[in-house]
């Protein structure tokens, strides 16, 4: 008897390679997979602006570096006595205004550099709601914990997102002609939001990102499938039942081996691989 619905290995005209360059943006679940190639030693760089969840501040940050533009004014603001970007996660703050400007200026240029020498792009939407800070009528990537208030939730449409990703695949092509672009729905369930409000958000990421397959050369990677309708059980979520867990992790490796690596590539993963486990492990008289 089969017990589950075994999703299909997804078909791509392209392998992933050593020599390739790799770049990761958008949810937590980049993070996952980007944290992966890194580990065993591909080119690799994950979530410059730290983790993004919305499509339109993933967008916003990629052409802002594409463009070459400094980080605008009413995108910096003074809180908890620290200067914080509403373009990038929490972590990057500074209580110097200019000191954090130089630093965001040198992660656009680090991103800019690498999204001009990538083999491969994959950006992975979380969900389709996104918050309007009031005083400054931009959409934010973080809230930074400001007081509720200051905001506005806001659901994004699919034609609010394909019209902005129409114009980000055009000007990455611009600067790297023979970039793949790789599109992924992050499983992670945005409960907060509230159940059905969290399936019609997926929903419109889907049915976006279909119109940017049908329209452009770009491709789909079916993560949320592999665990909606693979794995299918809590077992493979972490203790809040929301975000994959260990295993659920470990299976998306796996079907991401099965799907972008060749021979060749697989063979020197696996070489990796012991090398990394045989520096991690230690011998049992040399324990403590």
């Amino acid at each position: 008897m089969i017990f589950r619905t075994e999703h299909p290995i997804p078909q791509f005209p392209f392998h992933i390679g050593y020599e390739d360059t790799l770049f990761f943006i958008g949810s937590c679940f980049s993070d996952h997979i980007g944290a992966f190639f890194s580990k065993y030693r591909f080119q690799t760089l994950a979530n410059p602006f730290g983790t993004l969840f919305n499509p339109k501040s993933i967008c916003d940050n990629l052409n802002r570096v594409l463009d070459q533009r400094q980080i605008s004014e009413e995108n910096i603001y003074f809180f908890n006595d620290q200067y914080i970007s509403f373009s990038h996660q929490g972590k990057l703050s500074d209580q110097n205004k200019q000191e954090l400007i130089q630093k965001i200026g040198m992660i656009d240029s680090k991103t800019f550099n690498n999204l001009r020498e990538s083999t491969y792009l994959f950006i992975t939407l979380g969900t389709s709601y996104c918050y309007r800070f009031i005083e400054n009528n931009i959409i934010v990537a973080n809230c930074h914990k400001i007081p509720n208030h200051k905001f506005e939730k806001l659901r994004l449409s699919v034609n609010e997102i394909v019209d902005d990703y129409k114009i980000l695949i055009d000007n990455i092509k611009k600067i790297n002609p023979s970039i793949k672009i790789i599109f992924t729905v992050s499983p992670v369930r945005h409960l907060s939001d509230g159940f059905h409000e969290n399936q019609v958000s997926k929903s419109i990421l889907h049915v976006a990102i279909d119109q940017l397959v049908d329209e452009f050369t770009v491709f789909y990677f079916p993560a949320y499938e592999l665990f909606m309708d693979d794995l299918r059980d809590y077992r493979f979520y972490g203790l809040d039942l929301s975000h994959p867990g260990e295993n659920g992790i470990h299976y998306m490796e796996e079907m991401i081996r099965k799907t972008f690596f060749n021979p060749e590539t697989e063979f020197k993963f696996t070489q990796i691989e012991k090398e990394i486990k045989s520096v991690g492990h230690i011998p049992l008289n040399k324990r403590p």
